[in-house]
């Protein structure tokens, strides 16, 4: 039988530490990355209202959510009384006061935003465009509409999820609409007191369960990135998750 050499055990020692050293870098990191990541947002659980008989012919549970869209983050109180605590920013707009939904899965979503913010230009005129709803349609202020003008958009709410072969597809689109100059008055002279807003409710079928997100699609953020800078990479303002879930 060989008996090791000190230079062979030294080396094979070596080798164990620096398989342990590896195995303890990647847990850290996992922790790491997990601790940065976890979502500091309450989660929003779509409220069920009944069933409902889609164009399908088929009969859905018929769930609800209801949120906002607001120019800044205190009137949307997703982030506290302190907009500068926790990393956030006090002249950024941001959805709230939830921005991680969570949905059942094979079932009729209604959605209803209240919007509040100004807006300008889409750079991309598509986002303008109702896409992925029930009948293509959104009832703005009870008027259905199919899109709306790319220069009268203050926000997008754009809800999908990576090409992946273990979850179903879900992409949906809705441009938000703005509020005018004169609508925006009494808040640009006085923050606390928020214009009426409009009210923008659209409804869509989820499928198989999965992880997705959604972001805003107008260029509200600083100037990098044609506008796509600072608070638009920020998640829990003009990003967010929904989690589509079984039972």
């Amino acid at each position: 039988m060989e008996t090791a050499t000190p230079s062979k055990a030294r080396t094979a020692i070596g080798a164990l530490l620096a398989v342990a050293l590896g195995i303890v870098v990647v847990a850290g990191v996992g922790f790491t990355l997990h601790k940065v990541s976890a979502d500091p947002q309450p989660k929003l659980y779509a409220t069920k209202v009944g069933t409902i008989t889609a164009a399908d012919g088929k009969t859905y549970n018929h769930y609800t959510i209801a949120d906002g869209v607001y120019p800044d983050p205190i009137n949307s109180k997703a982030h506290g009384t302190c907009a500068t605590c926790d990393g956030g920013h006090p002249s950024w707009p941001s959805y709230g006061p939830y921005t991680d939904f969570v949905l059942p899965a094979n079932s009729y979503i209604t959605v209803t935003l209240t919007v509040y913010d100004s807006g300008e230009k889409l750079n991309t005129p598509y986002f303008g465009s109702v896409v992925g709803t029930v009948d293509g349609t959104v009832s703005y202020d009870g008027v259905s509409k199919s899109s709306l003008p790319f220069d009268a958009v203050e926000h997008t709410f754009t809800l999908h999820g990576l090409p992946t072969s273990t979850q179903d597809p879900l992409f949906v689109n809705v441009p938000l609409p703005v509020n005018t100059d004169a609508e925006m008055k009494a808040y640009n002279d006085d923050p606390t007191k928020l214009p009426i807003g409009h009210k923008v409710t659209f409804s869509f079928i989820t499928k198989g369960a999965g992880n997705y997100v959604w972001n805003c699609e107008y260029p509200c953020g600083d100037s990098t990135y044609q506008g796509f800078g600072a608070v638009m990479g920020q998640l829990g303002y003009m990003s967010g998750k929904v989690s589509v879930v079984n039972g």
